[in-house]
């Protein structure tokens, strides 16, 4: 009996110690220099995370998957998103799928749209990595 109880510590305590690495995200997104959603989101890391946020006019949507990247030598939280609008028959209809490569606890930013472009999209995140 006393093997058993023992056994069953150590599978509890084997199991408290198991963890997930994952992201804490800080995300604002802009469109033509207008500010349009400020979500908080935390990742798993390589899982898809989504957040979704309706107005009275309007349903949108930010999807991110972020690991442990590197480009040209530059380590890093990379993240790749997904953003979009939902219509309202559900069809989802992607605007743009940035990518960036940012420093723990540094705001990075890309802004995609050319010159020629009246419309302009912002995304900046500031990512922490965190324990989940």
């Amino acid at each position: 009996m006393t093997k058993l109880i023992l056994v069953a510590f150590a599978f509890a305590g084997s199991t408290a110690i198991a963890s997930t690495p994952g992201y804490d995200l800080k995300i604002e997104l802009s469109m033509n220099g207008k500010r349009i959603s400020s979500p908080h989101v935390i990742a798993k890391a390589g899982e898809t995370a989504t957040f979704t946020e309706k107005t009275n006019t309007e349903e949108r949507f930010i999807e991110v998957i972020a690991t442990e990247g590197e480009i040209q030598g530059n380590k890093g939280i990379m993240m790749n998103f997904v953003v979009g609008m939902i219509g309202k028959d559900g069809q989802r209809t992607i605007v743009s799928q940035p990518q960036i490569l940012a420093r723990e606890n540094e705001k990075a930013e890309i802004t995609v749209g050319q010159d020629s472009d009246k419309e302009t999209l912002s995304l900046s995140v500031v990512a922490t990595r965190k324990v989940l």
